[in-house]
């Protein structure tokens, strides 16, 4: 699946989450699976966009690396990843 393939899925994905939240948002079960897909869903998107511009040379492999290890050290503060291996 293409790059560009890819970051629609993720956007129509994305349209269809924020477009859902409001009619459970009496459901807490319902709306915390949805926050979190949208979590995922944008997690997605960022690695899409990363993995795009180092495919079209807006980034080095040294900062698409580099951006990857910022994004996972943000991601293990806020809980979205484990810490150990």
């Amino acid at each position: 699946m293409e790059r560009s393939d890819v970051a629609s899925r993720v956007n129509a994905d994305t349209d269809d989450v924020l477009a859902t939240i409001p009619l459970v948002a009496g459901n807490e079960r319902l709306t915390g699976h949805l926050f979190d897909q949208l979590v995922d869903l944008l997690l997605e998107g960022i690695l899409v966009g990363l993995r795009g511009d180092l495919a079209e040379g807006r980034l080095t492999a040294q900062e698409f690396a580099d951006e990857l290890a910022t994004l996972a050290s943000q991601c293990r503060r806020v809980g979205l990843l484990e810490t150990s291996l």
